[in-house]
């Protein structure tokens, strides 16, 4: 069997959460083919690969979203066909229930010999014209670089070649699930989606709090994060998601419940079945598996971290992670400056999580958005309590989904880093409460979350698809 697995943004060339599952889910799934075909910015956003590829990964197709056509010798759309295309857009942006308008667009746009063309035509002038007109506060210089960040990667994307597979398999909707939506209208094939995450609310919440959107736009721009997913929704035979509340999430934004399965992430345990609780020591050292994001909420963190050294000159947190935004580094780099706590916070990149893990008392994660984060699931394979936010799936995996008289840890409202201080300042002063909740995440994740039971329920649906 041949499977192509679609992501975006993440494997190979960035570490976390999604590329953690979907190395270990190829590497042990060794008696099925993949082909890698991955969504990434611009071409230099995929140069160094910090993973090396399974041997049963074949071939690897990228998709760049960014536009590297010299405008002034490219091909020229007619304009014509470039008034439909550019009618259809608007349509897609504009209206309610537009989710189909992607279709037709993508078999409209697949004829053409440059289709990024589109954006250089006067109808899409047009077009940027008519939305400068239309909505209040949006200039037409604004309009018409706003139309075009959002209409060049759909052009790449719903014009790109669909490599050969049995399976088409999405770890995201997003501009991965219109690429799956694509290979299933191309090939007949079967179209799998995987969600870890919510994407078109994710998206959202980053939009809001963007320095690099048009206010005047940010709707429409959601509007469209929403209706890729419904588009992917569409054509997908199956959908999984990794716990109930996403499912639920999935319905209610336009996903048939008849296509939808839960399938839980799994890891494994063995590698952490032999981490003892650290010694005897003078010092309590928190563990914050996490990579510089403004979606994992490092402020929040260190905020709620200032506020416990100010009672407790023995803790100390490290963060452990590589960089997906650089200057939400500097700013978080900035903010442990300022408050004084060089010293304190450590900072120690990407490391050997079973190495550092041993040297952890407890962990801690501040994020404002999750799925059911692996760190967490490892964390408590390490028999380490946790304080994480109360977003995603982290109740249910600190808390227990069904019984709750068993927790693994302590779960806080996002963004209230007096909150957040006061769950670390408990544990901290609670060494046989953190040990207990420890043990009962070790029963948690053996019981529920192991990396076998995850890929053979994959590869069931693949069975049952083709």
């Amino acid at each position: 069997m041949r499977v192509c697995m679609i992501l975006e943004g993440c494997y190979p060339y960035v570490r976390g959460g999604v590329s953690t599952w979907v190395h270990q889910y190829i590497e042990h799934s060794s008696e099925i083919e993949f082909v890698l075909w991955t969504v990434h910015a611009s071409i230099e956003d995929a140069q160094d690969a910090l993973y090396t590829l399974p041997k049963n990964v074949v071939e690897h197709h990228k998709v760049y979203l960014s536009n590297h056509i010299d405008e002034r010798n490219c091909r020229r759309m007619d304009e014509n066909r470039a008034e439909e295309i550019s009618s259809l857009i608007y349509q897609l942006l504009i209206e309610e229930e537009s989710a189909n308008k992607l279709e037709e667009i993508a078999r409209r746009l697949r004829k053409e010999a440059v289709p990024i063309s589109l954006v250089y035509s006067e109808p899409f002038l047009s077009m940027a014209q008519k939305m400068s007109d239309n909505l209040s506060g949006l200039g037409m210089a604004d309009a018409f670089y706003s139309l075009q960040s959002m209409v060049i990667p759909l052009c790449k994307v719903l014009t790109a070649k669909v490599p050969q597979a049995d399976v088409y398999h999405a770890a995201v909707t997003g501009y991965g699930g219109l690429l799956g939506a694509i290979a299933a209208i191309e090939t007949g094939r079967p179209f799998v989606l995987t969600e870890h995450g919510i994407y078109p609310r994710e998206r959202e919440e980053e939009l809001i709090s963007s320095d690099w959107s048009i206010p005047a736009m940010r709707p429409i721009w959601i509007k469209l994060f929403y209706k890729m997913s419904v588009f992917a929704y569409t054509h997908a035979i199956r959908v999984t998601s990794l716990f109930q509340n996403a499912l639920e999430r999935q319905v209610i934004i336009g996903c048939d419940p008849k296509k939808c399965s839960v399938i839980p992430n799994g890891i494994l345990v063995e590698p952490f079945n032999n981490i003892s609780l650290p010694d005897n020591r003078n010092e309590i050292h928190i563990g914050a598996f996490v990579r510089f994001a403004a979606i994992k909420d490092l402020k929040t963190m260190i905020r709620a971290f200032y506020i416990v050294r100010q009672y407790r000159k023995d803790v100390y947190l490290h963060i452990m992670g590589g960089t997906d935004d650089p200057s939400y580094r500097n700013s978080c780099m900035a903010l442990i400056d300022r408050l004084g706590m060089r010293g304190s916070i450590i900072i120690d990149g990407h490391v050997n999580t079973i190495e550092y893990m041993s040297k952890m008392d407890f962990t801690l994660l501040t994020s404002i958005s999750e799925g059911q984060p692996l760190t967490i699931l490892e964390s408590m394979a390490a028999g380490r309590a946790c304080v994480a936010t109360r977003v995603g799936n982290c109740p249910g995996l600190i808390e227990g989904e069904m019984d709750k008289s068993n927790p693994a840890g302590i779960c806080c409202t996002p963004m209230i880093p007096e909150e957040i201080a006061s769950a670390i300042t408990k544990l901290c002063n609670n060494p046989e409460m953190r040990k207990k909740m420890g043990e009962n995440g070790k029963r948690r994740v053996r019981s529920k979350y192991l990396l076998d039971s995850m890929i053979q329920s994959y590869h069931t649906v693949y069975q049952e698809v083709i």
